[in-house]
């Protein structure tokens, strides 16, 4: 007999909390996320950009100086800009495997801990393995699924530029706009909620059954096609829960910006709130994923 969603997010949240220190290792992620870019920024950008022009000499607060600048740079620095397109690209696809390292080390654990008794069944070189075996799959799952999401709103603003293209009045071109971005808005969450529950999916199905990205991707699927209530029910309730966490911590943080908390004696608790935050997040995205493996290794 199938479980409830109810019961599938608490068995998540059961072997999330049994196999702990994984949260940690997506804190670290956040760590090492920050370092790259960081590093980008300062190693490549803000010299690239200085070099393209960005001078003491312009007046930054008049739009028309800032226009000029903007137009130059891509006129008179085209080999710049698509240096700085190549180096956007580079990172990204660095961030992304970074991510798919820890996702599918987090993965290797949460799907050894549905087959232990007590979900324990956390260990470093078996987090490590998993994230060595399964990485590359994990990043083509995200790839893969994510331009398929793009493309969902990609078609919206390509009709909508058509039809702008197509009127000939100012008021009916503004009108098509208007109305062809208020429902790329509007598709933009549950196509984010989709893709999202997907690729959990996947990541799930692939790492568990050794799958590579286009095969755990098809089975993530149907799999889902056939249990669409259990698997968007536990994608919204766990989204709901890290909203919820999030609002309240910000809640929390939201007072110590103005008046007499602005004082350096309370950012200690700032930085506290921060990474309480950051805590929680990881936790919550880690009993996501618990979850969605607790719904692929479920027995009947």
């Amino acid at each position: 007999m199938k479980r409830s969603a109810i019961d599938v997010i608490r068995r998540g949240f059961e072997n999330a909390l049994a196999n702990w220190p994984v949260i940690l290792f997506r804190i670290a992620e956040g760590v090492v996320f920050g370092v790259i870019v960081i590093g980008a920024i300062i190693a490549a950008v803000i010299p690239v950009l200085v070099t393209a022009g960005f001078s003491k000499d312009v007046d930054y607060r008049n739009p028309e100086n800032v226009a000029a600048l903007i137009v130059g740079l891509f006129v008179e620095h085209w080999i710049l800009v698509l240096y700085l397109l190549a180096l956007f690209t580079l990172l990204l696809g660095v961030l992304i495997a970074v991510h798919s390292f820890v996702e599918a080390g987090c993965a290797r654990i949460y799907i050894d801990g549905e087959r232990k008794p007590g979900f324990k069944a956390f260990a470093a070189d078996r987090w490590y393995r998993g994230g060595v075996g399964g990485w590359w799959a994990v990043f083509w799952i995200y790839n893969l699924a994510w331009s398929v999401g793009a493309l969902v709103l990609l078609g919206p603003l390509v009709l909508t530029l058509a039809g702008m293209l197509a009127v000939s009045g100012a008021a009916g071109r503004v009108a098509i706009g208007c109305a062809g971005l208020g429902f790329t808005l509007l598709l933009l969450l549950p196509t984010a909620i989709l893709i999202g529950m997907w690729t959990q999916k996947a990541i799930a199905v692939g790492v568990a059954r050794t799958l590579g990205a286009v095969e755990a991707l098809r089975a993530a699927r149907r799999e889902i096609k056939l249990d669409f209530g259990r698997h968007i029910a536990v994608m919204l309730v766990l989204m709901v829960i890290g909203f919820g966490a999030a609002m309240v911590i910000s809640s929390m943080s939201f007072p110590l910006s103005f008046g007499d908390y602005r004082r350096v004696s309370f950012f200690p608790m700032q930085i506290a709130l921060s990474f309480v935050q950051s805590m929680a997040s990881a936790a919550v995205h880690a009993w996501s994923l618990a979850s969605f493996v607790a719904l692929t290794e479920e027995r009947s």
